[in-house]
């Protein structure tokens, strides 16, 4: 995969390098599901973006309506050079997602891609649980179920199933 489409919205045809280090994009058929999902709910939304990678999810949402999106990852520096070129309102944050979501303020959707190789769900789904965010879809590996903790007000809503990749919703 050379690069990542933006698929529809106001930077509908973009396209997003992926850098050589080690990234593991989700493809475009579950990144246009997703979204889909979503619908008429993206409008106008602040959006977070965990595990940003490429900021790819954070482009995609503010193309198709979110006012604004919060990418974080351990390397955002090219996240924030590109919503700098595109005049975007796309916000990097570089650091660890688990400690650093609860310094970030109140967000009403957030869409999670950790590596495949994460060991820290429970305590990922913990920090999430503690944040102020509406709704919470995270991407894993098919036929997992890493979360093994109960939370206090984010509640199973729903999971989506698209190849090797399945995503869980939260609310």
């Amino acid at each position: 995969m050379a690069d990542l489409r933006i698929t529809a919205g106001t930077l509908r045809g973009r396209r997003i390098p992926v850098p050589r280090f080690n990234v593991r994009p989700t493809s475009e058929r579950a990144r246009l599901a997703y979204f889909n999902i979503l619908g008429e709910e993206i409008a106008g939304s602040k959006f977070l973006d965990l595990f940003a990678g490429t900021g790819i999810f954070s482009f995609e949402a503010v193309s198709r309506g979110a006012a604004s999106a919060t990418a974080v990852d351990s390397h955002v520096d090219d996240v924030v050079k590109r919503a700098r070129d595109w005049k975007v309102a796309v916000k990097g944050v570089a650091g660890d997602v688990v400690s650093t979501v609860p310094t970030l303020g109140a967000f009403d959707i957030a869409y999670v891609d950790p590596p495949y190789d994460y060991d820290r769900y429970d305590e990922l789904l913990a920090a999430l649980d503690k944040a102020r965010i509406g709704q919470v879809a995270i991407e894993h590996r098919r036929r997992t179920d890493p979360f093994t903790i109960k939370t206090n007000r984010l509640n199973f809503h729903r999971r989506a199933e698209y190849g090797e990749v399945w995503i869980t919703f939260f609310s």
